[in-house]
C-alpha cells in the first residue's frame, strides 16, 4: 500500500498543505508547531476512523474557521483511491471513498491501512492495560470488519449495563429480567472479541518473539500472551462456543457483587496483553531499555500481521521517534523497514540525504 497524496485545508494548525509522497521514506521536517505531527494525524484519521491526539472532532477544526477537509489518495494492489473527510462546526462529519459517502465508521476503516509510531508507544509495556487494549483494537480495526462492528455493539452494551448497575431500582425483582436478557446480548459478543483478539495475539507472539531474539542476540526471551477474565486456558480461548457460556456464566453469577460496585467486573474491557520477559511478567519487571525494545517489536509485529492478512504491507507513520530511541534500536527498527513506505516526522534530522523525499512545513504549509 503507498500514500500518493494529502490534502489539507484548515485542519489544526495548518491552513493549507498539498503534500506529494513517495515510496521508500519520506521526511517531514520543520520547527516545533509548524504542523509536522497534523499532517501525521489527518493521514491517521483514514486508517483507524479518528484522531491519535483527541477524541473531540471539534479541535480539527482552525481557529476562526468554520469547516476542516482533509483527503487521502492512495494506490492498494487492486487500484488508485481518494477518500476525504469534511468537519462542520454545526454539522455531522461527512467521510468520502472515490466520491461516495460512507456514513458506517466500520466501512471507512480498513481501507487504507497504516501503523503509527509516537513516543507515547514507548511506554505502552508498562502502561494501563487500556493502552494495550487499544493497541489490539486498532491493529484488528484495520484487518478485519467483523471486530469494528461487534467492538461497537459490545460497547454500547456494556453502557447500557453499567447503567443499570448505577440505577437505584437495580436490586428490584422486576429489573432481573433486563439483566438476563442484556447477559443473553453479551455473551455471544464478548465472546467473538475475545476469540479475534486471541487469533491476534497467537499470531503476535512468533514476530514478538522473533524480534526481540534480533535485538538481543538471542540472550533474552519475549513470550506474548493474551490475559481473559474467564479462563487462562489459551486453547479455550480460541472457541466461540465454550467463551460464550463463560461469560453468560460470568455476566449472571456476580450480579450482586456487581451491583455493589456499580460497574461491570467482567467482559472483554478487563483483559489484558502480557509480554514474559525471561519468564518474567514486563509489565513488572523491565528495563527502559527493554520496555522500548518490546515497544518495537511489537510495532514492527502490527505492520507484518497487516501484510500477512491484506497481502500488503501499511504505511508507517512515525512521529519524532527516531528521537526518543537510542542509535542501536533506532538502526534496528529502521533497518526492518526496507521496501516499505515510511512517513516520518522530525525538527532534528540534518542530513536529508538518506531519505527518498523531504517536506519543509513552516507556518502551516508547505514550503516549496
Amino acid at each position: 500500500m503507498e500514500l500518493l497524496y494529502c490534502g489539507i485545508k484548515n485542519f489544526r494548525n495548518v491552513s493549507d498543505a498539498k503534500i506529494n509522497f513517495t515510496k521508500g521514506l519520506n521526511l517531514i521536517r520543520g520547527n516545533n508547531a509548524q504542523g509536522k505531527t497534523s499532517v501525521l494525524e489527518a493521514v491517521y484519521i483514514f486508517a483507524r476512523g479518528r484522531s491519535f491526539r483527541t477524541n473531540k472532532e471539534a479541535e480539527f477544526i482552525a481557529f476562526e474557521s468554520e469547516n476542516s477537509d482533509i483527503e487521502i489518495e492512495y494506490e492498494d494492489s487492486r487500484r488508485k483511491n481518494k477518500m476525504s473527510a469534511h468537519y462542520d462546526k454545526t454539522e455531522k462529519r461527512k467521510l468520502y471513498k472515490n466520491g461516495i459517502q460512507i456514513n458506517r465508521t466500520s466501512e471507512f476503516i480498513g481501507n487504507f491501512r497504516a501503523v503509527l509510531f509516537t513516543p507515547d508507544h514507548l511506554s505502552l509495556i508498562k502502561s494501563s492495560a487500556s493502552d494495550r487494549r487499544l493497541f489490539l483494537d486498532i491493529a484488528l480495526s484495520q484487518i478485519d470488519p467483523k471486530y469494528v462492528a461487534v467492538l461497537k455493539k459490545y460497547n454500547l452494551l456494556l453502557a447500557e449495563r453499567n447503567a443499570l448497575l448505577k440505577d437505584r431500582r437495580a436490586e428490584e425483582k422486576e429489573t432481573e429480567i433486563l439483566f438476563e436478557t442484556l447477559a443473553e446480548q453479551m455473551a455471544p459478543v464478548a465472546a467473538s472479541i475475545t476469540v479475534l483478539r486471541k487469533e491476534y495475539c497467537d499470531r503476535l507472539k512468533k514476530y514478538v518473539e522473533d524480534y526481540f531474539e534480533q535485538m538481543t542476540a538471542g540472550s533474552e526471551t519475549a513470550v506474548t500472551e493474551y490475559e481473559s477474565c474467564v479462563t487462562d486456558e489459551g486453547d479455550v480461548l480460541l472457541n466461540e462456543k465454550l467463551v460464550k457460556e463463560l461469560y453468560l456464566k460470568k455476566f449472571t453469577d456476580n450480579i450482586f457483587r456487581e451491583i455493589n460496585m456499580k460497574t461491570s467486573l467482567y467482559g472483554p474491557q478487563k483483559d489484558d496483553i502480557d509480554i514474559l520477559l525471561n519468564g518474567y511478567s514486563s509489565r513488572k519487571y523491565c528495563s527502559q531499555g527493554q520496555q522500548r525494545s518490546l515497544a518495537i517489536a511489537l510495532k514492527l509485529s502490527e505492520g507484518d500481521i497487516s501484510a500477512d492478512i491484506t497481502g500488503e504491507y501499511p504505511v508507517y507513520l512515525l512521529d519524532d521517534i527516531s528521537g526518543e530511541l537510542d542509535s542501536k534500536r533506532n538502526a534496528f527498527f529502521m533497518s526492518q523497514l526496507k521496501e516499505r513506505q515510511i512517513i516520518i516526522t522530525s525538527c532534528n534530522i540534518k542530513n536529508n540525504k538518506k531519505f527518498d523525499n523531504v517536506i519543509t512545513m513552516k507556518n502551516g504549509g508547505v514550503i516549496q
